[in-house]
């Protein structure tokens, strides 16, 4: 449920294009005789979870890889959204 509401305060922030605080450090924290709570979060994973909006993108590439890649019957969206995952993935 925090992972929930972490993920959506995030997302809400970056729609209104509001900045996004850093993580806060729990060793510097003062709880004041409360409770402080961890909590992880992956936001490419919560993304993953809650966003399977499908867009549409329009491309060009060279018609020599269009009819080779058409002649080995690759599906072109597959490719693309593995490709680009990979690349996304390599960055985090």
């Amino acid at each position: 449920m925090a992972v929930d509401a972490l993920g959506l305060a995030i997302t809400s922030r970056k729609e209104e294009k509001e900045e996004i605080p850093s993580p806060s450090d729990p060793d510097v924290i003062d709880a004041d005789g409360g409770i402080i709570t961890v909590i992880c979060f992956d936001m490419m994973e919560y993304l993953k979870r809650h966003s399977s909006k499908a867009v549409k993108k329009t491309l060009s590439i060279p018609e020599w890889l269009n009819e080779a890649a058409c002649s080995m019957g690759l599906n072109f969206s597959q490719v693309l959204q593995e490709a680009l995952l990979q690349k996304v993935q390599s960055k985090f």
